[in-house]
């Protein structure tokens, strides 16, 4: 059993370096910090992303305060304990985007619901798990 494993890291590390000897960028470089020449064209040589007209993002934006930034009166509430810096993105994008009572109570309580609606199914097969 012992050998097993040995043989399976063994392969494990000689693919590794099969990949590592096909690339073409630097292998000295380990944390990425330098660009060599090749790594300069590359972004170029990408497929180019279609472009998203004015009006469509009007439209996406005006489906995102919809659903997300409607001002809501939380009736049956409760407090949520979240990290300060979310806090932060969250008031921003709500005193910011939202209409005026958008508040980010109403605006995460938009996000958990969506999200929630979104993941039902899984959430309910999850749990019979």
């Amino acid at each position: 059993m012992k050998s097993d494993n040995s043989t399976n890291s063994t392969s494990t590390v000689n693919s590794d370096n099969d990949v590592n000897s096909t690339t073409p960028a630097n292998a000295d470089n380990l944390f990425g910090n330098e660009q060599t020449s090749t790594e300069v064209t590359a972004p170029t040589e990408q497929p180019k992303q279609q472009r998203i007209g004015k009006q469509q993002r009007k439209s996406d934006f005006a489906e995102f305060k919809a659903a997300f930034l409607a001002p809501a009166k939380l009736v049956n509430r409760h407090a949520l304990n979240i990290e300060g810096d979310l806090w932060d993105q969250l008031e921003r994008v709500s005193r910011i985007l939202g209409d005026r009572g958008t508040t980010v109570s109403s605006y995460a309580n938009a996000i958990l619901a969506e999200h929630l609606k979104q993941y039902a199914d899984d959430i309910e097969i999850w749990r019979k798990l």
